[in-house]
């Protein structure tokens, strides 16, 4: 098969996917010379453009990114000399590694697209700075709330540390976080309404993708933080964590 030329956007989305750096050896993929920047890596097929004999016995029960060994998604951008190692000789083990990395580093370009297709009313905004603004005591008359819904929510196979955040979180700040929201909706009819249904909407497209409560509970976590642009994971954390027992997450 004959290799293509890929254009200067096309490098761009490579190198930017992998944040400018090698992902087997961590260098940086430009280096600077004379105050100018230069290119220091090279466009690596995963499963290669024309394969030998024996690289096709090799890789024939391994699984492909792309039908097409042009397409963006089977090439990876690494350093010279990680390139080199990768080519001469290719083992499988090799393989498997750059096909998980670049597996992840796809997966993760997806979300940020959803992240970024998926609207989320700004007035969640007003949540967030709730939460970061609130005096030390005002969670005192709540405290103890009972998460009792989180339990069957949550499989035997999400870790204990997430697990135990969330029944924290909804103990903590449920009714605190639900009495902001129904603030909100006296303040702006439907306001509130339309945002439990913004976060089941985002939900349900993690659900589609087949990943773990885990990854689901970060995707929506991160998605929260980039709508309300706020700071504070934390906060992030405590709203979805509220929308778990509200049952817009983990239904």
């Amino acid at each position: 098969m004959k290799r293509i030329k890929y254009s200067v956007s096309d490098e761009l989305e490579l190198t930017t996917q992998v944040n400018g750096r090698c992902p087997l050896c961590n260098k940086p993929l430009y280096y600077k010379k004379n105050e100018r920047s230069h290119k220091g890596y090279e466009l690596a097929h995963i499963y290669p453009l024309n394969p030998t004999e024996a690289e096709a016995a090799l890789l024939k029960d391994e699984p492909l990114l792309n039908d097409n060994v042009n397409h963006l998604d089977n090439l990876i951008p690494l350093s010279k000399d990680c390139h080199g190692k990768y080519d001469k000789p290719r083992t499988v083990e090799e393989y498997r590694q750059l096909y998980q990395i670049k597996r992840e580093l796809i997966a993760r370009s997806r979300q940020l697209d959803l992240q970024s297709t998926y609207p989320l009313e700004a007035d969640i905004q007003s949540i967030i700075t709730a939460l970061n603004d609130a005096p030390d005591n005002s969670m005192s008359d709540i405290l103890g709330y009972d998460p009792k819904k989180v339990d069957g929510k949550l499989t035997s196979s999400t870790p204990n540390l997430l697990r135990r955040k969330i029944k924290d979180n909804v103990a903590s700040y449920f009714t605190y976080v639900r009495s902001r929201f129904l603030e909100l909706e006296r303040e702006r009819s439907n306001s509130s309404e339309l945002i439990f249904i913004q976060v089941k909407s985002f939900y349900i497209q993690q659900k589609k993708l087949a990943l773990s409560q885990e990854q689901m509970f970060t995707n929506v976590v991160e998605w929260v933080v980039a709508k309300s642009q706020t700071s504070s994971l934390e906060a992030a954390e405590v709203v979805v964590s509220f929308f778990v027992q509200n049952c817009e997450v983990f239904e």
